[in-house]
């Protein structure tokens, strides 16, 4: 079957002092600025007042070769200290790793203010100079509570658990 290639275009590019390897070790996170190019502007208006926003940018840092990954064992657990043999491999579409197929991000951001074009955030897990493709806000009907998860996720959040006291998402 033959498909469409899709073209996007960036909106806005992220804006963070941290060095990616800072941004990659955040377990809540950064503080930083989403900017929106001026063709957008208007695309913000009666944005303030959300708490949170959702960001999806594209990964461009993803190369080629991480763009063919399909398995891969979740990559924060171990940074978090459970044993790199304990964490299963799953497949991608099971993660939250930027190597995938389509290294589109999907990241979740406190709004603390509005200046112009510029939205300050905080919680951001995206490297300085990314490109944001999309900004939506985080609303009542976007929550779900009735969550179900594998054995495998279950299994590696209480470990988490155990080892950091809290439970971080994989």
């Amino acid at each position: 079957m033959e498909y469409k290639e899709i073209r996007l275009s960036p909106i806005g590019i992220v804006r963070v002092s941290e060095k990616d390897e800072e941004v990659k070790i955040a377990r809540e996170g950064v503080s930083g600025i989403i900017e929106v190019f001026e063709d957008y502007t208007d695309g913000l208006k009666g944005i303030e007042g959300f708490s949170h926003l959702i960001i999806m940018a594209y990964l461009d840092r993803v190369s080629e070769e991480e763009r063919k990954t399909l398995m891969v064992k979740p990559r924060r657990c171990i940074r978090l200290g459970l044993d790199p043999e304990k964490v299963p491999t799953v497949g991608v579409f099971c993660t939250d790793s930027p190597h995938r197929p389509n290294p589109i991000a999907l990241s979740i951001v406190h709004l603390l203010k509005v200046d112009g074009r510029e939205l300050h955030v905080s919680g951001l897990d995206l490297f300085d100079g990314t490109p944001v493709l999309d900004i939506k806000p985080y609303t009542e009907s976007r929550v779900f509570n009735d969550l179900n998860y594998p054995k495998w996720y279950s299994e590696i959040l209480r470990a988490i658990k155990e080892k950091v006291g809290s439970a971080v998402e994989p």
